[in-house]
C-alpha cells in the first residue's frame, strides 16, 4: 500500500468516525479541573464521573454517549444551553460543565465563547465535525473562527481530534499527526505537523495497520508559557510540544492503558487514560485518572470500579 493510499485510508476512517452517529470507535477524552481541584472526566457508556480532592469518586451525569467535556469558569453559558451540546449543571451554577455526547471536540475561551469542531457549513449551521473550527456566544452567534484551517487540514490529509485554549486567547488544535496553533483572531500561528514520537509503543487505531504511522494525538492541554501536554493515544504516551517544536514523552502508559485525554492545571498535568483505547468497546474500555505533579511525582487519582456509582447532583 502506498503511503498516500495509507493517508487516505486513516481520514477515511478518521471522519467516518467523527462525522456519524454510529456507537462509539473510541472512548472518550473529556477531562477537567475546576479552581477547588475537583477532576470531572467522562466515563464512556456511563457518564461524567467527578473526584473531589479526597477522593470521593461520584457519577454526576449518567449518559451512554460522551466523548468531550469543557469548563465554563466565566458562566457564559450557566443559564443556556449551546447549540448542538449539553450544560449538565443546573442553571446559574458556576463554572458550567457543557458535555458532548457525539459532536465534536470542544473548549471554552477566555473571552466566554465555546470553539468547537465543525465540517464548516453555514448553511447547515455550522454542525459539529473535524475539518474547522467555530466560535459560538452565549447568545447564539455563530461564526467561522478559522476560515483558513480547513483548506490547511486537507493538504495535511489530517482531522481535529482535541482542541484547547491558550495564552492570549489562542486556540489549540490537535489532529491525528500533529498541533496547530490558532491565534485569537483564528489566524494560524503556528504548525506542528507531524508530531514524532521517538519513543513510541505503536498501537495502531482500530487495529488498522494503515494507521500505524499516526500517534493519534488526541485531548489536549496548554500551560501559561505556551507549552503543549497532549495524549498520544497510538502510542501510550503524554506528550510535551513546547513553543519552538520540541517533543518529549513526560508520561508513559503501560499496556492495556492509553492516555486519551489531557487537562493542565497550574503546573499540574492530569491525564485520562483507558483500557484497549485503540481497539472496540467491546476489548473492555475501563478509564482512571493519574496526576503528573510539579516535582515529576505520578499518583492514581482513581481507578474507576466496575460499576460505578449512580448519579447524584453535580
Amino acid at each position: 500500500m502506498s503511503l498516500r493510499s495509507a493517508h487516505i485510508i486513516l481520514v477515511f476512517v478518521y471522519l467516518c468516525f467523527f462525522l456519524t452517529s454510529a456507537a462509539f470507535a473510541h472512548p472518550a477524552s473529556g477531562i477537567v479541573v475546576d479552581a477547588q481541584g475537583r477532576v470531572y472526566f467522562i466515563y464512556s457508556l456511563r457518564g461524567v464521573m467527578r473526584i473531589e480532592p479526597l477522593g470521593k469518586l461520584t457519577n454526576i451525569h449518567e449518559d451512554n454517549g460522551g466523548h468531550w467535556l469543557a469548563l465554563d469558569t466565566g458562566g457564559a453559558f450557566s443559564k443556556v444551553t449551546p447549540k448542538q451540546f449539553e450544560r449538565i449543571t443546573p442553571d446559574g451554577v458556576i463554572p458550567s460543565l457543557i458535555f458532548a455526547s457525539g459532536g465534536a471536540p470542544l473548549v471554552v475561551g477566555p473571552d466566554g465563547d465555546l470553539y468547537y469542531g465543525s465540517n464548516g457549513s453555514q448553511e447547515d449551521s455550522f454542525p459539529p465535525g473535524a475539518t474547522t473550527v467555530v466560535r459560538l456566544s452565549a447568545s447564539g452567534r455563530q461564526e467561522l473562527f478559522a476560515p483558513s484551517v480547513k483548506n490547511k487540514l486537507a493538504e495535511l490529509k489530517d482531522g481535529i481530534t482535541g482542541l484547547a485554549s491558550g495564552p492570549g486567547g489562542s486556540i489549540y488544535v490537535a489532529t491525528w499527526n500533529g498541533i496547530v496553533k490558532l491565534n485569537a483572531d483564528g489566524s494560524i500561528a503556528k504548525i506542528t505537523h507531524p508530531v514524532v514520537v521517538k519513543d513510541c509503543d505503536s498501537d495502531p487505531a482500530d487495529h488498522n495497520p494503515a494507521n500505524a504511522s499516526s500517534p493519534l494525538l488526541r485531548g489536549l492541554g496548554v500551560d501559561s508559557g505556551g507549552n503543549v501536554y497532549v495524549a498520544a493515544t497510538s502510542c501510550h504516551r503524554v506528550l510535551k510540544i513546547t513553543p519552538d517544536g520540541q517533543v518529549t514523552s513526560i508520561l508513559k502508559s503501560e499496556r492495556p492503558w492509553s492516555p486519551t485525554g489531557v487537562a493542565v492545571s497550574g503546573k499540574d498535568i492530569y491525564v485520562l487514560e483507558y483500557t484497549n483505547a485503540n481497539g472496540p468497546k467491546t476489548e473492555g474500555w475501563r478509564p482512571r485518572v493519574r496526576k503528573l505533579s510539579r516535582d515529576n511525582t505520578v499518583t492514581t487519582l482513581v481507578t474507576v470500579p466496575i460499576e460505578a456509582s449512580s448519579a447524584s447532583s453535580p
